[in-house]
């Protein structure tokens, strides 16, 4: 936690009710807020306490050496008018000119923390009654299914809680809730502790990211709690191609996600020196997914373990099809390398996928896993196809009669030990084949791979 400067042997603590912000949810609070934090910085630092209340508020910038504190009871609530959003002066390589509510940019000792909450109104920006895509299957679905896909945003702000290019950031404590797309976005920095928060968006809002680390490095984040529609915690390179997102730590966590839960890479992006740990996945789409599908990414150096989960495939046009473990480098010019994943149990709707082109895909150890098959409601419509978007997909081999533990392809050096596969009992039916598929797999290693009754 950044420590605010002591000025004149007293802490600078500046409460902003003392400034007129008003804790009735109605009146906007928008420049005491900021008076507060621009007088903290023009002094050297210190902190700005939100008291408990619902404080209403366009954007606000943070700044160097101020900590935002919010009480417990607090409530920053952001303006669900897309007029009040403005661009902020960054360019993201995905989504444009950047809208935040809160963001910093070329700061340094920035802390959000406290015991209250971050609202940031993003079911305003939706239309929940309409689909996000238009597909094939979208006429058969019931009501169960419908509430499954992607609903409609409308006209959103694209990062709402925003840095660039900052130092020594902490977040701990306050929960975020209602995002309407990115919820955490932190770009090119470095020094990054996130510990004890909770980011709780609606899981039909698509790009609904909790925290998403482009291009940094030294990360912690544990401890927390996430429910999104899109990748819980995501670590690329989006918007700088050629920046290593490195030396990142994510421990201690419960996820729920229509994406992948942790998700490292993505066209590019260059990620390494990553370790995940003690994680549940609950009713989710992907548990782990590593990606380097565009022309000159990789992910390296990556140790996963001790990880419970349940996952299943989802209606609508989500990326993933209820895969516990995604391992996928399915261009020219890109790697995966040196991947160990261990003590893991998955309770899946598919298997773990594993797919490579001329064994670009390398070093991937699996050890001590336990998975348990099912057949859901939605295979018959969205189980067609192995999916590895956003590249060219193909189809899944006689989906309605395999449910393959591993489909392995284009892979050097696997490593399988300690394995369990078998049936859920909770499948609908228990009579799909679910032996593995291995589809030139050179120079590879296995031992105790059971099938076991369940």
């Amino acid at each position: 936690m950044y420590e605010p400067k002591v000025i004149g042997g007293k802490l600078l603590r500046i409460i902003v009710t003392d400034f007129g912000a008003k804790p009735d949810g109605v009146s906007f609070s928008t420049e005491a807020i900021q008076k507060a934090i621009d007088i903290c910085f023009e002094n050297g630092g210190g902190v700005v306490v939100i008291p408990a209340g619902i404080y209403l508020s366009r954007p606000i910038r943070l700044k160097s050496n101020v900590t935002l504190y919010l009480e417990e009871g607090a409530v920053i609530k952001a303006t669900n008018n897309i007029e009040d959003y403005y661009q902020i002066g960054y360019y993201h390589n995905e989504w444009g000119e950047v809208t935040s509510f809160l963001y910093a940019m070329n700061e340094k000792d920035i802390a959000v923390e406290g015991k209250g909450t971050i609202d940031l109104s993003g079911s305003s920006f939706m239309d929940f009654s309409r689909a996000f895509n238009q597909f094939e299957e979208l006429s058969q679905l019931d009501k169960e299914q419908f509430e499954e896909t992607e609903c409609k945003p409308i006209c959103r702000p694209n990062q709402p809680i925003f840095f660039y290019n900052c130092e020594n950031i902490s977040l701990s404590g306050v929960s975020i809730i209602d995002s309407p797309c990115w919820t955490v976005c932190i770009h090119s920095s470095k020094y990054i502790k996130v510990h004890n928060i909770r980011i709780m968006n609606n899981l039909r809002v698509p790009n609904s990211d909790g925290i998403h680390l482009c291009s940094c490095e030294n990360v912690i984040l544990t401890d927390s709690f996430f429910t999104c529609g899109d990748d819980c915690v995501a670590i690329s390179g989006i918007t700088n191609w050629d920046k290593p997102c490195e030396n990142i730590i994510v421990s201690n966590c419960i996820m729920q996600t229509r994406s992948a839960a942790v998700r490292m890479g993505h066209l590019d992006s260059k990620v390494k020196n990553v370790v995940v740990s003690n994680l549940i996945i609950l009713n989710s789409n992907r548990g782990i997914a590593i990606f380097a599908n565009g022309k000159n990414g990789y992910v390296k150096s990556v140790t996963i373990s001790n990880v419970i989960m349940t996952t299943k495939i989802f209606a609508g046009t989500w990326w993933g099809k209820g895969e516990p473990i995604v391992i996928v480098s399915p261009e020219d010019g890109n790697f995966i390398e040196d991947i160990s994943i261990s003590n893991v149990k998955a309770y899946s709707e598919n298997g773990i996928l594993i797919y490579g082109k001329d064994n670009n895909i390398r070093n991937i150890s699996l050890k001590n896993i336990d998975i348990y098959l099912s057949f859901g409601k939605n295979r018959p419509l969205f189980g067609k196809r192995i999916d590895i978007l956003p590249s060219q997909c193909s189809p899944f081999p006689d989906y309605m009669n395999k449910i393959p533990w591993i489909f392995a392809k284009d892979v050097f050096s696997l490593k399988l030990q300690d394995i369990n596969y078998g049936y859920n009992l909770q499948s609908l039916k228990t009579d799909f084949d679910i032996e593995g598929i291995f589809q030139n797999v050179n120079n590879s290693f296995f031992s105790s791979i059971r099938k076991v009754a369940t």
